[in-house]
């Protein structure tokens, strides 16, 4: 008188099986998935690209404004004929006159012909 297993525990134990490899098929496919997916930008990598993009558009590495000679890299301050101020690293100029700073939060590019005065920030 052993036991024996029914139909319906072979069943049971079937469909249990079934969900088992599903999900393990399933998490096998997820982590690979994952692995796969691109990695999000880092800011150093985005800053970078940015950087040598304006390096780009704005080639020319002097700024000459009101007898002053600005070069790229130096920390200054440009205010507007409109009283916008923008404080920041200069990046260059181009051929058309545009002015590149980065500053903080921004890069900002304006025409020389709208600048009021360009000074060097100390620090």
């Amino acid at each position: 008188m052993g036991q024996y297993i029914t139909w319906e525990e072979i069943v049971y134990i079937a469909v249990i099986a079934f969900f088992i490899t599903w999900f393990i098929t399933n998490a096998i496919r997820l982590k690979k998935l994952i692995d796969s997916a691109p990695s999000a930008p880092t800011p150093a990598k985005d800053l970078k690209r940015v950087l040598e993009r304006c390096y780009a558009m704005f080639p020319l590495e002097n700024v000459s404004f009101k007898g002053q000679t600005f070069k790229r890299g130096m920390h200054v301050k440009i205010t507007t004929f409109q009283d916008k101020v923008f404080e920041g690293e200069l990046i260059g100029t181009n051929y058309r006159n545009l002015v590149c700073i980065m500053t903080s939060k921004l890069v900002v590019a304006h025409e020389l012909s709208n600048i009021r005065d360009i000074t060097i920030v100390e620090g």
